[in-house]
């Protein structure tokens, strides 16, 4: 039996694809492209390497074909039916996560990496802001991944860059970043093209408040990435939120024209929409003047691609994005499929992501002490939608404004500031000036985004 690049047990007809699959699964863990080229060209070696059949299911689901990834996962759970233990469970995993069986793959997880603990690629699955713990609802989503690493970090030592860059991560976003930022060091030592361990290393610039640091480090790295791989225009949605923050709305503008907007963005749709509504809403709200058609823009492609709601982390989104259009029809909707899912036990956030739309909603109609309530009060809890610190300050940001156009500024005040006191010190007395001085600017008559 062959072996695969962390030592485990492979079934395979060919030593070649054996090879092609371990530089497959590399170059996915440093979110690299081409992996589905050489996973293609391992299943034309051996048509039944049920491993072979997973990880081709993940590459399907990093391009969008999320209906050829569960075929895909489904032939290599049949394929590995008869094969060795490690295999099978490795096998039946990916085939829970792509047909949406999100809480009996995180199990299925758990039980794995006691048992199978260098078996990175279902574990991988469980981490991230969007895998199954950040999607899974659960308030505590990054202690929980970090928890589960420490039981795994025997296993990979200090050499392997795809466990550095994953559990560095984790310990950034769960206030950890002195123990993480080392860690994603580590991991981009190893290997400098890794885009995974490149981008945590951002979220550790941005909790540790060095905005100037943070934008030259992307600015340095991102030319080198291919602007088609998966994450090139988040980092750049990083490097303009950078910008923002140092009040250089023109630099942002710039980034977000060049790199991010849906017409130049190549990374999966639901990536594009959330880069793009945060932006622009921030945007907004330090000031900048948008022209309408950078929103309807991202309208195209909502009503292409989300012509209804689904996770409750985009749902915020898709409000976001009506709001800056001045929708009242398609939020309404929005709002009403929500509660038609929560009825449904169909949002794991809980009612968080129903008063994040109820407030950007009354944020739009101008009723601020509405919003300024509805948004306050999901911030303790605001976790249970997935996504990063830095991503869901967004957030925090509307409830600040809200608050400040309400004409209470001590309550905007005191919500800033639970934040820079804790982490993201960039975010400080002149952050909290230059929101105050927007929303100021902007009459209550205001009937959508500014």
């Amino acid at each position: 039996m062959y072996q695969d690049r962390f030592g485990q047990g492979i079934t395979s007809q060919s030593a070649r694809a054996v090879e092609l699959y371990d530089d497959a699964v590399e170059r996915m863990f440093a979110l690299q492209p081409g992996g589905g080229t050489l996973i293609d060209e391992a299943l034309d070696l051996d048509p039944t390497f049920a491993l072979g059949h997973c990880a081709k299911a993940r590459a399907l689901a990093g391009k969008g074909d999320n209906a050829q990834a569960r075929d895909y996962a489904a032939r290599g759970r049949d394929l590995a039916a008869n094969l060795p233990e490690r295999e099978r469970r490795h096998a039946q995993i990916i085939c829970l996560v792509f047909h949406g069986e999100s809480m009996a793959a995180l199990d299925a997880v758990r039980q794995h990496a006691a048992a199978y603990p260098r078996d990175a690629v279902p574990l991988s699955f469980a981490l991230g802001v969007y895998g199954l713990f950040g999607f899974g609802g659960f308030k505590d989503f990054r202690e929980r991944q970090v928890e589960l690493l420490e039981t795994v970090a025997h296993a990979y030592g200090q050499d392997d860059g795809w466990f550095l860059a994953s559990y560095g991560w984790a310990l950034v976003e769960a206030a950890r970043s002195d123990d993480g930022i080392p860690m994603l060091d580590r991991a981009l030592a190893l290997r400098p093209d890794n885009a995974n361990a490149a981008h945590g290393r951002v979220h550790g610039y941005y909790e540790q408040g060095a905005a100037e640091e943070g934008e030259a480090f992307i600015e340095a790295w991102l030319p080198g990435y291919d602007r088609g791989a998966i994450l090139h225009a988040h980092l750049a949605w990083h490097q303009a939120l950078f910008a923002l923050q140092r009040g250089d709305v023109e630099r942002a503008r710039g980034v977000y024209k060049d790199s991010i907007r849906p017409a130049v963005s190549q990374t999966l749709p639901m990536f594009t929409v959330i880069d793009c509504a945060s932006f622009l809403l921030r945007a907004s709200l330090a000031g900048c003047d948008l022209e309408a058609q950078q929103w309807a823009e991202v309208l195209r492609l909502v009503e292409e691609r989300f012509s209804k709601p689904g996770i409750p982390f985009v749902n915020t989104h898709l409000a976001m994005v009506y709001g800056g259009v001045g929708d009242p029809e398609a939020m309404t909707n929005l709002e009403q499929g929500v509660a038609a899912l929560l009825d449904e036990g169909k949002q794991p956030s809980g009612g968080v992501v129903a008063d994040l739309c109820s407030g950007i909603a009354a944020y739009c109609g101008g009723r601020y002490q509405d919003a300024a309530l509805l948004i306050r009060r999901t911030l303790p809890d605001l976790a249970r939608l997935g996504g990063s610190n830095a991503q869901r300050d967004v957030y925090i940001d509307l409830a600040v404004s809200a608050c400040v156009r309400a004409g209470d500024f001590e309550a905007a005040r005191e919500v800033a500031k639970q934040r820079w006191t804790r982490r993201a010190g960039h975010l400080d007395d002149a952050w909290l000036d230059r929101q105050c001085s927007g929303a100021i600017r902007v009459t209550s008559a205001q009937t959508s985004l500014p």
